[in-house]
């Protein structure tokens, strides 16, 4: 278009008069708007077509959360945990009713054990177990995420129905002992969370009443940390070599009494190089229990003991770094272990 303008104006520019001058300027700002007048119609179409950006709404996002949210409170604690802890935690704080428990998710780190943690917070394993509906077993993986409480007790929901008066028979409890730790000042109604403070659950999932039932079987031989699990470790007086831990080490002062973990026959009570002083019961249902690194035997093979009977003090015999109790369970002559029977 510039380059019809040049030679136009060249061809005509000597004999140019003043009316073709003004003639020619017009002309040359007719076909400027029309060129600009292309352009943005163009631009104006281009954009026209091109796909827009959906306007975020405040009050769509706002209804969407409302929804999720009322959906999340209609389902059951057990089945929040199931799914996602974080939303746990907030279905908690919506519905407990006590007065100083506070939940908080804890992330598992290495080397921990449901056990140490619940020590750590002084309170039991059960109390983690109370909390934790969605537990399968008792197996703390690393980055698990759990419910801890700030205090010991479980936590129950009240099922369609159900009285305080029945939750309180549930836990050989009296009503009043529930409302010391709870804010009830109503009847209770499907969906509360009532915190029973200093008490072990009595509902679980299918998994966890096994694991409960193999627990009442045996009884721990004395109170005291737990330094070493089973499983294969390194060996701890040889460097670089590792090895398989049949049992559990108990930290206990030397002269500890060790009682019988269950009733049975003493098999086996004398001298070993690497248990030291031991002692070994035949129990029922092809049960059968070790204990190592004693001080002093009280029994002698043949006899017959009772649970929780002394059978023997805690010492530092044999292979050992420390005074400890060896604690092994074997069933048909295969380990099994202690943590599952003992917690």
């Amino acid at each position: 278009m510039c380059g019809m303008l040049q030679n136009f104006i060249k061809k005509h520019l000597k004999n140019v008069s003043l009316q073709r001058v003004a003639v020619l300027f017009v002309f040359i700002a007719f076909v400027t708007v029309i060129t600009f007048a292309g352009i943005l119609l163009s631009a104006g179409d281009s954009a026209a077509n091109a796909p827009l950006r959906p306007k975020a709404s405040g009050n769509t996002l706002l209804s969407d959360d409302k929804q999720d949210y009322s959906e999340l409170m209609n389902d059951s604690y057990a089945d929040v945990c199931s799914r996602d802890l974080e939303l746990a935690l907030v279905y908690l704080n919506k519905k407990s009713l006590a007065k100083e428990a506070r939940f908080s998710v804890c992330t598992v780190k290495a080397g921990e054990n449901f056990w140490g943690i619940a020590k750590k917070r002084n309170y039991t394993i059960d109390t983690i177990v109370g909390c934790n509906p969605q537990f399968k077993n008792l197996i703390a993986g690393l980055g698990e995420q759990i419910i801890l409480p700030n205090l010991g007790g479980t936590i129950h929901q009240v099922k369609d129905g159900e009285t305080l008066q029945e939750i309180a028979e549930l836990y050989n409890v009296t009503e009043d002992y529930i409302k010391t730790y709870n804010n009830i000042k109503r009847k209770v109604k499907t969906g509360d969370i009532i915190f029973m403070q200093g008490k072990k659950p009595v509902l679980l999932n299918e998994d966890m009443s096994k694991l409960f039932a193999t627990r009442r079987l045996f009884r721990s031989p004395l109170a005291g940390e737990y330094t070493s699990l089973i499983g294969t470790r390194n060996d701890p007086l040889i460097q670089g070599v590792t090895k398989m831990h049949n049992g559990v080490d108990i930290r206990a002062k030397i002269g500890t009494w060790v009682g019988a973990a269950a009733a049975g026959r003493v098999t086996e009570a004398g001298f070993a190089n690497g248990y030291g002083y031991y002692i070994r019961i035949q129990h029922d249902n092809g049960y059968s229990t070790l204990y190592g690194h004693l001080s002093k035997i009280h029994v002698k093979q043949g006899q017959r003991v009772k649970a929780g009977q002394l059978i023997a003090k805690s010492g530092n015999t044999g292979r050992t770094t420390g005074p400890h109790l060896h604690f092994s369970i074997f069933r048909n002559g295969a380990v099994k272990n202690p943590l599952d029977y003992l917690w």
